[in-house]
């Protein structure tokens, strides 16, 4: 599995894209180097992915009440989905939303 954010454009929530034919290859493309004799491999699938974006590419947080509410936005939610999960377990237990606002913002 490869991914990029090389076909990254500005759409609309009910809106589903397929992949145009030329992007397999500019993806693949986009790996080779570092990846050495890529071309060597078959391609089965290319498929689209949506994600959230903030202006400032930075996680959304945002405390309401007892409530806290985070958006793994750009897609590194899955990437860094368990250390999101482990660091907004601590700010809940020790009551410290300000470290997690900051950490998830990546502004401390």
């Amino acid at each position: 599995k490869l991914g990029t954010g090389l076909h990254r454009y500005p759409s609309h929530p009910d809106q589903n894209r397929d992949a145009e034919t030329q992007e397999a290859e500019e993806i693949k493309n986009h790996f080779s180097p570092p990846f050495k004799r890529l071309n060597e491999y078959s391609h089965e699938k290319t498929v689209t992915c949506a994600y959230t974006f903030t202006e400032d590419s930075h996680f959304f947080v945002h405390k309401i009440q007892s409530v806290t509410v985070v958006s793994a936005c750009s897609g590194h939610g899955y990437k860094f989905g368990a250390a999101v999960g482990r660091k907004i377990a601590k700010s809940i237990t020790s009551k410290d939303y300000e470290s997690l606002k900051l950490w998830l913002e990546a502004r401390n």
